[in-house]
């Protein structure tokens, strides 16, 4: 294998890809994310990653891309999702990764276009996750509501990892870096969890 560039950080997005799939964060229909490693680099998943690669990826396999989406580095095709992540990515100064997933319980919200209620300690201070408007998935038109919702919350975006629910398809989370993004994630999951069983008990 050739030398590659950010290797640390492509280990680190490894482990993060095996541990969306094996902890049910995403689902065969979909899943990406993507680093900011330097003012005008991003590191990317690349397309199907959960579909062809069940999230087994290695460092070689992400791309390397600008703000203008230019891939610098890699063989894969790009997703159609990466629009998204380069606009929050480039915007917000704090923000140096983002996540798109189908976590098993945060989809019940997503099917009913349902807002995921802050239940538990953990995501008291970001916020609740709440829906944009349903917009066809994979257009500029989807990316640009996530991109005003994120406008919309910018000093919560900047200071705390936020997320948001796009109606029927997925959620999608930020963070100041990648263990940051991953770990609202896993807590919006969480809630999402005690707030379909808490009614049971």
């Amino acid at each position: 294998m050739s030398k590659i560039s950010y290797l640390q950080e492509r280990e680190d997005m490894c482990k993060v890809a095996h541990y969306m799939w094996d902890r049910h964060l995403t689902n065969a229909a979909g899943g990406n994310f993507a680093v900011r490693v330097d003012e005008d680099r991003i590191l990317i998943s690349p397309s199907l990653m959960s579909e062809r690669h069940f999230c087994e990826l290695q460092p070689e396999d992400f791309l390397l891309i600008n703000s203008n989406m230019d891939i610098l580095e890699g063989t894969g095709k790009l997703s159609r999702e990466g629009y998204m992540h380069v606009l929050l990515l480039t915007k917000f100064k704090n923000i140096n990764a983002t996540i798109h997933a189908h976590p098993m319980y945060c989809m019940v919200y997503v099917a009913q276009a349902k807002p995921i209620p802050n239940i538990t300690e953990a995501t008291m201070k970001r916020g609740p996750v709440e829906c944009i408007p349903y917009t066809k998935a994979y257009t500029r038109n989807l990316h640009e509501e996530i991109y005003k919702y994120w406008e919309q919350r910018r000093e919560l975006a900047e200071t705390y990892p936020i997320g948001c629910i796009m109606p029927l398809h997925g959620v999608v989370v930020s963070g100041s870096d990648l263990h940051m993004a991953y770990s609202m994630l896993e807590r919006i999951e969480q809630d999402a969890i005690c707030g379909i069983f808490k009614n049971n008990i």
